[in-house]
């Protein structure tokens, strides 16, 4: 009995399991991830809709399929996470893949993918300025130039408020309508006169954002296939800086067509555009003037920062007054076809006569030599109403040379009248001789009234040795900057413009005269250091000035004392003229202070 008692339990033995588990055969809880949404928007503006949500119950990474798309973390624990996308690039989409981790031999990896993408913004272009010329047609006899009538201006668009036109022989017409391209509006276009015949459509608004634009314009010519190298040439500039060349598209047809450019700006967006069209014959025009932006590719890109340092020959502003307008004016080099600037005037329009002018001194100003044109050209300053400047022009002065009446004006009222029995030249302050090249646009701009003042010095030759120095002599392959300006010691000294010796006609108006004029001058010594002024040391440049006094009491000195009596530093000459302005305001600092006439040759004796 005890024997089959002993195998029963040996069998219950075997049959029953341990009461404890074997913890190295024990399953994992199946790995769990969650990743939303599926596809993200990157939102540049609100990085809170820039969140991906993850939910695992184990440790995950994550993997982008190109680096550009940025990410704050790309690896967590179990739990809810979230992860923010940073960057990416705007137009593309890439892939974010989140993968749990392996966390045994036999562990299953679980992965999700999310689309980022990076939509480009809806391009709506917007126009910036547009003009068909079309408010109202001339009734009057002839053809009007652009300085005599501004009725036909009817700009549009977002930086068109305050649109200014100036040119010199271009008059409105409407005898030669503009057809045969899309928005050819007819009526209305401009018409230019002749060989260096230009205008400049100013003061175009721009915006933030406003970078990249399609300049077009309707133009024709008369006969011949049109050339777009020469019939019409184009120039943008930027808040005043120096004008940049424009490359367009158009048929060579000689009948109306649009022509199209497409530019970019970079670096500083100016606050003010400018775009001077320059044709090279007559009987060319121009219409339906139209800038918009745009998001095509240009491959002109204009850099108005390039340069950072100020004009250097241009003095600052101390404390002016309301009366003072300035002007700067542009010319292109007769050979190398540069766009330079000619010269800034400072005006006083109370005074109607010149504060100062200042002007670079360079042989790329006379590259055809020192030729003057003839007959002198007076004419007005186009940016000035004949109530703001000194009328020293005949009322005909756009019928120059004058060829039907012997090249002269058959207006003889263009003088100022004598002060004291003394009569006045006009005197260039730039010197028509500096800007040489006859009937050139930059030798007609010096005979401008902002460039002329009466001229009756006391010393004469005092001032013709220094200009003779100047040209002659101390022009170098560095660039000279000059001052040459007015001062006005005694209001009482008056004279009357639109006159014939002492005939007044109905445009005279009382003008002062100014009881002096000066000059000072800026350069480096060696004349050859290929740098900007504001990037020289102060022992590689040296400046002087000069004071021209006026004979306006009928002096008669019985000799000329020597030319070093008149000579002073740049900062003497600031406080003779009571500290309105600051010259030269990028020169080393005590510069302006010294003035060693051995620098100067042609001085020292």
């Amino acid at each position: 009995m005890k024997k089959y008692s002993y195998l029963l339990l040996f069998f219950i033995f075997i049959l029953t399991p341990g009461c404890e588990k074997d913890e190295t055969t024990n399953e994992l809880e199946k790995a769990t991830l969650s990743v939303s949404p599926e596809n993200l928007n990157f939102d540049e503006n609100n990085p809170s809709n820039n969140q991906i949500t993850i939910i695992s119950n184990t440790s995950w990474n994550i993997d982008v399929s190109n680096p550009a798309l940025k990410i704050d973390k790309s690896k967590g624990n179990a739990g809810e996470s979230t992860v923010s996308v940073t960057d990416i690039p705007v137009g593309e989409t890439y892939m974010l893949t989140v993968s749990t981790e392996k966390r045994n031999s036999t562990d299953q990896i679980i992965s999700k993918s999310v689309a980022v993408t990076h939509q480009a913004p809806i391009f709506t272009s917007e126009t910036v300025y547009y003009d068909n010329l079309d408010k109202t047609t001339w009734t009057g006899s002839g053809n009007p130039y652009i300085d005599q009538w501004d009725g036909y201006i009817n700009a549009t668009g977002t930086g068109a408020e305050n649109i200014e036109y100036i040119g010199r022989t271009v008059s409105i017409r409407n005898n030669f309508q503009s057809t045969g391209y899309a928005g050819a509006s007819r009526n209305n276009a401009f018409y230019f006169g002749g060989t260096d015949a230009y205008v400049t459509v100013n003061n175009i608004q721009l915006h933030p954002g406003q970078n990249t634009f399609q300049l077009s314009f309707g133009c024709c010519k008369y006969n011949g296939e049109f050339d777009i190298s020469s019939n019409i040439k184009v120039y943008i500039s930027g808040d005043g800086s120096t004008m940049k060349p424009l490359t367009y598209s158009r048929s060579t047809t000689n009948s109306w067509a649009l022509a199209t450019s497409l530019f970019s700006i970079q670096n500083t967006i100016p606050r003010k555009l400018s775009i001077m069209f320059v044709a090279n014959d007559y009987n060319i025009r121009l219409d339906d003037i139209k800038l918009t932006t745009t998001n095509q590719f240009t491959e002109q890109i204009l850099d108005f920062s390039s340069t950072n340092y100020p004009c250097t020959e241009t003095p600052k502003i101390i404390t002016g007054s309301s009366n003072y307008k300035y002007v700067t004016h542009f010319a292109e080099t007769l050979v190398s076809k540069k766009w330079v600037r000619n010269y800034t005037a400072c005006y006083d329009t109370r005074r109607h006569n010149p504060m100062w002018v200042a002007y670079p001194v360079h042989q790329c100003y006379h590259e055809k030599g020192f030729g003057r044109t003839n007959p002198d050209p007076w004419r007005p300053d186009p940016k000035f109403t004949t109530e703001q400047q000194s009328v020293i022009y005949p009322s005909d002065w756009s019928n120059w040379p004058w060829a039907t009446n012997a090249n002269k004006p058959t207006d003889p009222y263009y003088y100022w009248t004598p002060y004291n029995n003394k009569s006045f030249t006009k005197g260039h302050l730039l010197r028509s001789a500096d800007r040489g090249g006859a009937e050139s646009e930059m030798n007609i701009q010096t005979f401008y009234p902002t460039n002329i003042s009466p001229e009756a010095y006391l010393y004469q030759e005092h001032w013709n040795k220094v200009e003779e120095l100047l040209s002659d002599t101390w022009e170098c392959s560095d660039t000279i900057y000059v001052v040459t300006g007015c001062y006005y010691g005694n209001d009482s000294y008056k004279s009357y413009d639109a006159s014939s010796w002492n005939s007044h006609s109905n445009l005279s108006k009382e003008c002062i005269i100014p009881t002096a004029r000066y000059k000072v001058m800026l350069r480096t010594k060696s004349g050859s250091t290929g740098k900007p002024i504001a990037e020289c040391s102060a022992d590689e440049v040296m400046a002087i000035g000069f004071w021209f006094p006026q004979n306006l009491d009928n002096e008669n000195p019985g000799t000329t004392p020597p030319l070093r009596d008149y000579i002073f530093s740049v900062s003497e000459i600031e406080q003779k003229i009571g500290g309105e302005f600051e010259f030269f305001p990028t020169a080393p600092a005590g510069v302006k202070n010294l003035v060693n006439t051995n620098d100067w040759p042609g001085l020292s004796n």
